[in-house]
């Protein structure tokens, strides 16, 4: 028997399949389209091989940079409380610093804060995350000299001075330099803070008056010796009134100045019974004879009054014709004294506005009434010519918190509420004056006591004819019939500036 060994097939060289099986014109054919996708492979792996050398053994350097992002951690705040007693003290907590967005002005190389951190926040020891373009290098400039040292993210940072940081991009062929402000707020925002301006004697005396503010001057119109007289000063100064010089020759009647009213820096009077209009509180222009008795509010469309018979009326033309107003209650409630409104748009719909109004009943003829009175409307900007009703605000039987019934009332929007004072209660009212600011959250339904927005010291439990009026800068304004103080405040977070947080 043979031993038979399996043996490998001979391997016939491609080349040699082709002169064996195919004929010579078709050899060279077949070769091409076998040649020409092994051509093609081998490229690709070639190039494939190259790139991936280049990714292992050489790295990329960029030119450009940039700071990108800026937070800060956590924060140490001091907070100063008042005991119930009355005792000072202050106690620490921390502040998550990443609620506070910062902003990168590229063009200025500004970073900061437009929202400012609260009051009493330490920033003399900040650690901060600061990240770049192209894994770019960060320096901090010292604040007393030109050195230069690497920022760590676990440093602690002085921030109670703006400073510079560098941006060096990872070639080191190029740097942007920034300057960083931490802002802090400097007073506590929910103090209301009152400075009294120099006394004017020029206001003294006069026992009846009505401030408003219009445009860039606070105008206080009032009686004296049997008629009605202004004076005007500037809202940026507040120390020094000037008589106002009508252009007209005749005196307006005693109770004119009940009437004044500003919109869109036009002041309108009622001159008996033709309504005139100024943009300056001397010269006066006649627009209509409307024939009403009292001015009693404006809104962003339209300026009411009333008339002898107590209808309110409405103009949508600054004051050139007039429209009686839809009423849904007993006009028997509407106030005759102490008159002053509000104006304010819906939180829930910023096209609606509401307008109120309160004020007192006569006190001859309602000699018991306890309380003052409002009414209200809501207006629909987007929708003008419908017209919806006013409305007395009846209160129910057992309600505590109604506005009471004050000597010379003062209400008008501020600070997103309705707020209210005067001097002492009439007819029923026991109040005793300028003891307590009335707060109502709710449109003029409900009023409540606050200690956010105090008044004057100087006024506390002293009953004397004054007036007040708020300006565009949210400052409150008190001035004293009696001797001429002038009181101006704001509650402070009103006066904070907004910085910018949009850039093209």
């Amino acid at each position: 028997m043979n031993n038979l060994h399996n043996k490998a097939p001979k391997r016939i060289p491609f080349c040699g399949i082709l002169s064996k099986f195919a004929p010579k014109n078709q050899k060279r054919q077949l070769m091409k389209r076998i040649l020409i996708p092994f051509a093609i492979l081998f490229s690709a792996v070639m190039v494939c091989t190259s790139c991936l050398k280049s990714d292992d053994d050489d790295a990329i350097y960029y030119d450009d940079t940039a700071i990108t992002a800026f937070t800060l951690g956590t924060l140490k705040r001091t907070v100063h409380t008042t005991s119930s007693k009355g005792a000072d003290s202050t106690y620490t907590t921390t502040l998550t610093g990443s609620d506070y967005q910062f902003y990168i002005d590229q063009e200025k190389r500004e970073i900061y804060n437009p929202d400012s951190l609260p009051y009493g926040t330490d920033v003399a020891h900040v650690i901060c995350t600061v990240s770049t373009k192209n894994g770019g290098v960060i320096v901090l400039k010292s604040v007393t000299s030109d050195s230069l040292r690497y920022y760590s993210a676990t440093d602690s940072i002085d921030f109670s001075t703006p400073r510079q940081m560098v941006a060096y991009s990872n070639s080191g062929n190029a740097y942007r330099t920034y300057t960083v402000h931490v802002n802090v707020h400097q007073e506590e925002g929910e103090v209301f803070n009152w400075s009294e301006r120099t006394a004017q004697s020029i206001l003294a005396g006069m026992k009846d008056m009505k401030a408003v503010a219009c445009g860039d001057h606070l105008y206080v119109f009032g009686q004296r010796d049997g008629y009605t007289v202004g004076y005007a000063t500037l809202l940026a100064d507040g120390s020094d009134f000037t008589p106002l010089a009508f252009n007209f020759k005749h005196r307006l009647e005693p109770d004119a100045y009940q009437n004044l009213l500003a919109q869109d820096n036009n002041l309108f009077l009622l001159d008996k019974e033709s309504l005139i209009r100024s943009t300056d509180g001397q010269n006066w222009t006649t627009v209509s004879t409307p024939h009403l008795t009292r001015l009693l509010a404006v809104s962003s469309l339209k300026l009411y009054g009333m008339d002898a018979e107590g209808t309110i009326m409405s103009s949508a033309d600054k004051g050139k014709t007039w429209t009686k107003e839809l009423m849904g209650d007993e006009t028997s409630w509407l106030p005759q004294g102490s008159l002053s409104y509000a104006c304010t748009t819906l939180k829930t719909n910023t096209d609606v506005e509401r307008v109120i109004v309160t004020g007192n009943r006569d006190l001859t003829k309602w000699p018991n009434d306890s309380y003052a009175v409002v009414w209200g409307k809501l207006e629909d900007l987007s929708n003008p010519l419908q017209m919806s009703e006013w409305s007395y605000y009846t209160p129910s039987d057992n309600s505590q918190y109604r506005l009471p019934r004050l000597s010379n009332l003062s209400m008008f929007a501020y600070d997103g509420v309705l707020i209210a004072f005067g001097g002492s209660g009439l007819g029923a009212c026991t109040e005793r004056p300028f003891l307590t600011t009335y707060v109502s959250k709710d449109g003029g339904i409900t009023w409540k006591g606050s200690t956010l927005y105090p008044l004057p010291a100087a006024l506390s439990g002293n009953d004397i004819p004054h007036t007040a009026a708020v300006d565009s800068q949210w400052c409150l304004w008190i001035i004293n019939g009696e001797n001429g103080q002038v009181w101006r405040g704001r509650l402070n977070r009103l006066g904070w500036t907004k910085i910018q947080k949009e850039f093209q």
